[in-house]
């Protein structure tokens, strides 16, 4: 990786293609950039608001804890907001709910989670988003962000899209990405030269409790094929939702983030003081900032689990469940 300062890295890169020039040296790939070093334009911070797991029309204040989070990112100059999946159902009910996300008066950004199909399909809940595509990726910046959706279930073969609450089969089956989606992730980073942030609502890294994405190594070779195909990192880190986690891994220099419910931690029943649910006082949610200078700030927030905590019912877990989204910096140029 280079060794080059960000204020020097323009007249490296200049430098560089005048003596490419001179030799014949074919680094050129054949979509058009160097494999050398990333695109720089502006080294322009980018600033995201991250929300997940707010499972309205299972838990009662989800809008209202929706609104603190507007409420909040409407005070800082974002580039997008962002949800992370579990947001709710296609149902009327839901319609209200999404029209409060929609009077966000910048750029808004959903993501696919399994509950959102509990009670229609995926072309259901992408109706009432407004949602053209289950995966995508867009620039914002300096930076390349990549949405996945990891909904599929395995059956006769065949991978199968999540409706109407066909998941809920053996974890080996489900919470997988299809085939097509991993061809189309290789094929969408071999044409960026931007690094690059991959978003998705179930995990690519090594969870405890063994609920990460079961055909997850496949989209980590691409990752790494990636990295490794280029002198620079192409992708930087993983963002995911789902698991209630406030956690974090460093896979072959990738960094993996956990973020936490806006809501509550799922204890089980004869735990949790609402319907097995362990819930948050307060919504959670962070804003992150990605700078093109190697640094990942994540600016989350801490609450207190209402009672009765998940200590306080002996819950076996309870020592990794937290009401909260940890503060982070990290550098994405060298081992944290």
């Amino acid at each position: 990786m280079s060794k080059i300062k960000p204020y020097d890295r323009r007249s490296f890169l200049r430098q560089a293609g005048i003596a490419l020039v001179a030799t014949g040296a074919a680094t050129v790939k054949s979509y058009g950039f160097s494999a050398h070093e990333p695109q720089f334009s502006n080294q322009k911070p980018i600033q995201i608001g991250w929300i997940t797991d707010l499972h309205h029309g299972f838990c009662k204040d989800a809008q209202q804890r929706l609104k603190v989070f507007l409420k909040e990112a409407s005070k800082r100059k974002l580039d997008f907001i962002l949800q992370g999946g579990d947001f709710c159902h296609p149902t009327k009910a839901a319609q209200e709910f999404v029209a409060l996300w929609e009077t966000y008066p910048g750029e808004r950004y959903h993501v696919l989670g399994n509950h959102d199909m509990d009670l229609g399909t995926k072309e259901d809940i992408m109706k009432l988003w407004k949602m053209d595509k289950k995966y995508y990726s867009f620039d914002k910046g300096d930076f390349h962000f990549i949405i996945l959706d990891c909904n599929y279930i395995l059956k006769d073969g065949a991978y199968i899209d999540y409706a109407n609450s066909n998941y809920y089969i053996d974890q080996a089956n489900r919470d997988l990405i299809n085939p097509e989606q991993i061809q189309w992730l290789k094929e969408d980073l071999a044409n960026t030269n931007k690094q690059t942030i991959i978003i998705s609502h179930q995990a690519f890294d090594e969870i405890w409790d063994g609920c990460s994405v079961p055909n997850r190594l496949a989209v980590r070779k691409i990752i790494d094929d990636a990295n490794n195909n280029t002198q620079f990192q192409k992708v930087i880190a993983c963002f995911n939702g789902h698991h209630h986690l406030d956690d974090y891994s460093y896979i072959n220099k990738v960094h993996y983030f956990q973020m936490n419910s806006a809501s509550f931690s799922y204890v089980g029943d004869g735990f949790g003081s609402d319907g097995g649910r362990a819930m948050y006082r307060d919504p959670l949610f962070a804003f992150v900032t990605i700078d093109p200078s190697g640094r990942i700030t994540i600016a989350g927030k801490e609450s207190q689990f209402e009672s009765p905590t998940p200590t306080d019912t002996k819950h076996p877990d309870a020592a990794r469940l937290t009401a909260s989204i940890s503060n982070r910096k990290l550098d994405f140029r060298s081992k944290p």
